[in-house]
């Protein structure tokens, strides 16, 4: 197994931030290789900048970053930027997917540049409306794009840095940013995978789940100009 960086972008995550990141390291530890875990705070109004600058000090694996501004694709390129190994596995904040994904993603980044982990084809405990609004646009990218991947949400995804680096201008500032890697990967004829997650997602989102989906649907439109245009 290689040495790897968990991206975990967090906001106004003051409740949990502590006890989760205390779960991921007690987790990674058992792997027995080099880790890091990055906590990227973007916009953050409550406490989470204080509990996660004092992580960061309290453990040597654990680096804090701050950006001012709310988006899970601006920390997620904060948190690339910050990494320092060739495999990044991006977890949420609450942990809603099974951690045994990350053991499971790192091996599979011997051989493949992106890995998905879906809740769609696993065991998933999510509210109905959260159910279908996956796979409508799930349904939505396979007739735009042509993709049979399943599962476009930032969490419980795996990549090989130099992949990132590579089109870092595909990831956007908000949540687009899987659709785009995962079309680049299939054009660019580069080896991803899927596998199944049980995810355990209760919790009341940290955003406006309206405003998310207009921003997923934005984002896949622009793909599509964008592919129309023949700027991929």
């Amino acid at each position: 197994m290689q040495p790897f960086s968990i991206i975990v972008p967090v906001y106004n995550e003051e409740e949990i931030l502590e006890n989760n990141t205390a779960k991921l390291i007690a987790y990674s530890n058992r792997l027995g290789v080099e880790y890091e875990i990055i906590l990227v705070s973007n916009g953050s109004t409550d406490t989470t900048e204080e509990v996660g600058g004092k992580l960061d000090k309290q453990y040597p694996n654990v680096k804090f970053c701050a950006i001012p501004d709310k988006g899970v694709g601006r920390a997620f390129k904060k948190g690339i930027e910050a990494s320092k190994h060739e495999h990044i596995i991006f977890m949420d904040a609450d942990l809603s997917a099974e951690l045994s994904f990350i053991e499971k993603a790192n091996q599979q980044l011997d051989a493949h540049v992106l890995v998905l982990g879906t809740k769609i084809n696993g065991l998933q405990n999510r509210s109905l409306f959260r159910k279908m609004g996956s796979f409508v646009f799930f349904l939505s990218v396979r007739l735009l794009m042509g993709l049979t991947c399943i599962d476009y949400a930032p969490g419980a995804k795996a990549y090989r840095r130099s992949f990132l680096i590579k089109y870092f201008s595909f990831i956007d500032d908000f949540t687009s940013f899987v659709l785009n890697l995962t079309y680049i990967a299939v054009v660019k004829k580069e080896p991803i995978l899927e596998i199944s997650i049980v995810c355990d997602d209760r919790r009341k989102s940290r955003f406006n789940l309206w405003h998310e989906a207009v921003s997923k649907y934005r984002g896949l439109i622009t793909l599509k100009l964008m592919q129309l245009r023949g700027q991929l």
